[in-house]
């Protein structure tokens, strides 16, 4: 996460005109093209990623100004990985730039900065950064965030996203890409979300429990408790443990509590009906 010092060090550049940012796409040619022309106006660009798992975590570790992306990625497409940044700490500005047309009308309904067709031009880009140099001065004069948490997708937004497959969990210097029907759980717990596979593996993750339970498909998640989200097809039995309260156990042998106020829900989803 950035420190206060980088934190006043980004605002006194960016009130002077100078822009950070972060590029995201998987193919190491655009992501060159992209930085050349940053570079040439001004922008200081923090970092790349090719994937968006990483782009997740260098967002939040960098907090650019921008954060420039391509919308079809191996894993995570751009997005969900706007979705994913949107519900954390960062509060960089999005442009999409793409080779992908089609998708503009579902970002222009929300409040992404620009949507630039590949190749990008000089002359295009000169536009967009004015506009976002206008967006970023104006908001620390008023003393507002850049971007509303929340703000850029809504549920059901961007129906032409593709259906997430896999999950990307970066590992030290690789990412394992985790097919989600073998995900068994996440949980919360030491300040970090751990997902569970079919095979018993666990794995440290860097995504917040609200960030998954968006990207993992909805029809076979749900969440449980504020600290755990399950596969519902892994649930084996219904646990009564008295006043009211209840826990699952899960294929495997795991054990979690139900949330009173998401009882129900699990009910439904299990075809039990509404709690009585």
């Amino acid at each position: 996460m950035a420190t206060a010092t980088q934190q006043e060090e980004k605002q006194q550049q960016t009130q002077a005109g100078r822009l950070t940012a972060l590029i995201v796409d998987d193919e190491p040619l655009a992501r060159a093209h992209l930085r050349r022309l940053l570079e040439e106006q001004g922008v200081e660009v923090l970092g790349e990623a090719d994937q968006a798992a990483t782009g997740i975590q260098l967002a939040e570790d960098l907090q650019p100004d921008l954060l420039l992306l391509d919308v079809q990625m191996p894993g995570l497409t751009g997005l969900q990985l706007a979705e994913a940044v949107q519900q954390g700490s960062a509060r960089s500005l999005l442009i999409f730039v793409t080779g992908y047309s089609e998708y503009a009308a579902a970002a222009f309904e929300q409040a992404v900065l620009d949507y630039i067709v590949k190749p990008a031009s000089a002359t295009r880009l000169a536009k967009t950064l004015a506009r976002a140099r206008e967006r970023l001065s104006a908001a620390r004069a008023s003393g507002t965030p850049e971007r509303p948490p929340g703000h850029w997708i809504t549920e059901g937004a961007a129906p032409s996203a593709e259906r997430l497959r896999r999950l990307p969990i970066r590992k030290d210097y690789s990412v394992r890409l985790v097919r989600v029907e073998e995900i068994v759980s996440a949980v919360a717990r030491e300040k970090r979300v751990f997902v569970r596979t079919q095979d018993g593996d666990e794995h440290r993750t860097y995504y917040t429990l609200t960030q998954l339970e968006g990207l993992l498909p909805a029809d076979l998640f749900l969440r449980i408790h504020d600290s755990c989200v399950v596969q519902v097809n892994c649930v084996e039995e219904i646990l009564f443990l008295g006043n009211h309260t209840y826990a699952v156990r899960l294929a495997g042998g795991e054990q979690f509590p139900v949330g009173r106020s998401r009882y129900a829900a699990l009910q439904e989803r299990l075809g039990l009906g509404p709690s009585s």
